[in-house]
């Protein structure tokens, strides 16, 4: 009994010491502002392949889209339809989210989601192993409630502060056919910049039902120019 007392104690004495350590929510924002603004400088021009597949278990419907991604810092993302399939119905949704998201890329836009102090409060949760990193894991609460931004949770290298995952639910309806999804997105490591890897969005509208859209990022491939600076 003592022994598991002490074993406890020490637990408790480990998590302390790594709390008190640790930075706090606001200083791990300014820190993400920082490795954000450091991307958005240097990462000048870069293109890859998305692949969007969407499923509506109400109607039995499902679509596949895949298109190349351009991105210029100068005027966001373009993108090229390679192929389609399946639903026109989803086929459309799938086309006002590619719709959406250029238009997002694009300042001023841009910053209106971004994970700042402007635009959430944060707070430190714990410390855990997220794409096999060390990950500060900060609940995120928006300012304000507007589509843009997410109810959730962001996991943070607590080395070079970069994003590594998203998990949440949009703060308010983005469109009357998919309401407020719930969003988990996966970030992977390019040549020194962390880029979207895996998105996968779930809603339950009541025009559509459940529906469930995945976007998968692949090939990139970036400029030269776009070489991390030390």
């Amino acid at each position: 009994m003592n022994r598991r007392w002490s074993l406890l104690g020490c637990s408790v004495l480990l998590l302390s010491t790594v709390a008190a350590e640790a930075p706090s929510g606001s200083e791990i924002l300014a820190r993400i502002e920082s490795e954000n603004s450091r991307r958005h400088s240097q990462l000048k021009e870069y293109s890859g392949n998305r692949q969007y597949t969407m499923q509506n278990t109400r109607f039995g419907m499902e679509a596949a889209v895949a298109v190349l991604m351009n991105y210029r810092q100068s005027d966001g993302q373009r993108y090229t339809v390679v192929s389609r399939s399946g639903s026109d119905k989803l086929n459309g949704i799938i086309d006002q989210v590619i719709a959406s998201e250029r238009v997002e890329s694009q300042p001023p836009e841009s910053t209106r989601r971004d994970i700042t102090a402007a635009n959430y409060r944060a707070r430190l949760l714990a410390i855990e192993v997220a794409a096999k990193r060390s990950c500060y894991v900060v609940e995120l609460t928006p300012r304000i409630k507007n589509r843009f931004l997410i109810v959730g949770k962001v996991w943070v290298d607590t080395e070079s502060f970069a994003v590594v995952r998203i998990e949440g639910q949009f703060a308010a309806s983005v469109s009357i056919l998919l309401g407020a999804p719930r969003l988990t997105e996966d970030f992977i490591e390019v040549q020194g910049y962390w880029l979207p890897a895996h998105v996968k969005s779930v809603t339950s509208s009541l025009l559509l039902g459940p529906t469930e859209l995945e976007i998968l990022f692949s090939n990139y491939q970036l400029d030269q120019d776009s070489a991390p600076q030390q």
